[in-house]
């Protein structure tokens, strides 16, 4: 099967920075900021704004990638987006991001994953590409922390709010080989993906959910 090579990445983080310790004292996290730094590598994440959405971080993260790829069309066959916060409500999510980038892409889809969603998008692209497509842009986006924004307290179903809000995308195009270029590889490397690719980063907190607070 050929596979896409990555020739463009992008990122998007809310300007919004909250530390462990912020979760714990403002939040409730029922542990230490110490602990929580341990337990999952992470010392800090991205909340979003008042007007920082799931869409509007993907429509910043397609216009990076269009400028990027020099996109003078910006023809591109494929747009897959994925999002597992649930703010989207009826679907679409792919389609708006689309126009609001000002992309006309002539297959958009949507592909909901709680986890690995970026990683599934990326599988996707590539059969795409592998069927005749020539370029593909895939985009994650989420907004993690809506509930705790909102005054709710910490819930022990919410771990994934540790790893905050964000959008990353990828370019991809047809190529010889599964090696993508060098700032492909720093992406799916990069602590800017992580929350992107999967929420397992979160799991340690099951263990331990009366840890001591800091």
């Amino acid at each position: 099967m050929l596979e896409g090579r990555i020739t463009a990445v992008a990122t998007y983080l809310p300007e919004r920075v909250v530390t462990n310790q912020e979760l714990v004292t403002s939040y409730g996290l029922p542990c230490s900021a110490d602990w929580l730094q341990r337990a999952t590598g992470v010392v800090e994440r991205r909340f979003a704004g008042a007007a920082e959405t799931t869409l509007s971080m993907a429509a910043a993260v397609l216009r990076q990638l269009i400028e990027a790829g020099r996109l003078r069309d910006p023809f591109v066959d494929v747009l897959i987006m994925t999002s597992g916060d649930g703010a989207r409500g009826d679907g679409g999510a792919a389609a708006f991001a689309a126009c609001m980038a000002g992309l006309s892409p002539e297959l958009v889809l949507d592909l909901s994953s709680a986890q690995g969603g970026l990683a599934a998008a990326l599988h996707v692209a590539n059969r795409h590409l592998d069927r005749g497509f020539r370029r593909a842009l895939v985009v994650a986006s989420e907004v993690r922390s809506s509930r705790l924004r909102a005054g709710q307290p910490w819930a022990g179903h919410d771990l994934e709010a540790v790893l905050g809000d964000g959008a990353v995308g990828v370019l991809l195009e047809r190529g010889d080989g599964v090696v993508p270029d060098a700032r492909g590889a720093a992406l799916l490397g990069s602590r800017a993906a992580a929350p992107l690719l999967g929420s397992r980063v979160a799991a340690p907190l099951l263990a331990a959910p009366h840890a001591s607070r800091g």
